[in-house]
């Protein structure tokens, strides 16, 4: 289990200190694929290198198993990160290597024996697809292709953690797609606990069990996929998550409300229902409705007839039907 407790991290600069991070509490538990998303300058991405301590945090804790790497010695700092596999957005890999030999680096930094070693890239580059560019180049590879000798690279040593830094940025979708499904394969398939740091959200609808949303260096709010995607909280991840429906809603006058579609009543035909036992028809301002963990999550936004009469009967019958709904957008 990862925990950060009070992490803060700040930079020295000409116009003063600057607060990459402020007072951040975080729980990323075994098993989970857990996403981080925020706007460019938010701080992801130095809280994840904060992680496994790429960089020092200026106060607070990393717990790595209970572990708190903020007080290792050099020695046990390295043994914990060869327990941590990390990926980045450009790939970094080494361009005068081959697939396998740059695969092959890390367990050679290790002191794994020469039949050790073998065997590890042969599985590795079979676990990515990757077989038959053995003897290939960085130079050679397509993006896709390099994300992934970048994956097997970093899970050379069976890390326990995976750490992810805008690891599709660079993709196109297509590609963007083969990547996260890779990344759940490798989550399911060998309990490789990911965190995954994306500014974008389809990335963490695909295959994040778990998300936190930070703004200004901070948490704004937290919680299962699920949760936060049906029903953001902040502003911030209101702003990330519904875009489309706050600039929709704010275009358009009059009361509406806004439906919650939380994976339990998203197949219902709530709309012609509703004009159907009440009368009442409705008008659909917005709707979106995405698949997160297999089942149906979403919003609509309908505009309420404007006497207050008509408009309490659209609400007691949604409420007849436990539809999730706010008046406040």
């Amino acid at each position: 289990m990862i925990e950060l407790n009070h992490l803060t991290k700040e930079y020295p600069s000409p116009a003063g200190t600057v607060k990459a991070l402020t007072d951040i509490h975080l729980t990323i538990p075994d098993g989970a694929v857990y996403g981080i998303i925020g706007l460019s300058g938010a701080g992801k991405s130095t809280l994840v290198r904060c992680i496994n301590l790429l960089e020092r945090p200026t106060a607070g804790q990393v717990l790595i198993d209970g572990e708190d790497l903020t007080h290792a010695k050099k020695k046990r700092l390295s043994e914990v990160r060869a327990n941590i596999g990390m990926i980045f957005q450009n790939f970094n890999l080494l361009e005068q290597r081959s697939v396998e030999a740059n695969v092959r680096f890390p367990l050679e930094l290790a002191r794994f024996d020469k039949a050790k070693r073998k065997a590890r890239v042969e599985e590795l580059l079979a676990l990515v697809g990757l077989s038959d560019k053995a003897k290939a180049y960085p130079s050679q590879l397509s993006g896709g292709q390099k994300q992934r000798v970048a994956i097997a690279r970093a899970l050379a040593t069976s890390p326990k953690y995976l750490l992810c830094d805008e690891a599709t940025s660079a993709l196109d979708p297509n590609t963007t797609s083969s990547i996260l499904a890779l990344l759940k394969e490798i989550n399911q398939t060998l309990g490789v606990t990911i965190v995954v740091i994306t500014h974008e959200m389809r990335v963490v609808e695909s295959i994040c069990t778990d998300v936190a949303v930070i703004a200004d260096s901070r948490i704004a709010e937290m919680g299962k996929v699920a949760d936060v995607f049906s029903d953001p909280k902040s502003a911030i991840a209101r702003e990330l998550i519904i875009p489309d429906l706050i600039r929709s809603v704010k275009s358009r006058g009059g009361n509406k409300l806004r439906l919650i579609f939380d994976g339990t009543l998203s197949d219902m035909p709530i709309i012609s229902a509703l004009a159907m036992d009440t009368g009442e028809a409705v008008n659909i301002v917005y709707a979106d409705t995405k698949i997160i963990d297999g089942k149906p999550f979403g919003h609509m936004v309908i505009a309420l007839p404007e006497a207050p009469a008509r408009a309490q009967a659209v609400k007691n019958y949604l409420t007849q039907k436990q539809v999730l709904f706010k008046e406040e957008i």
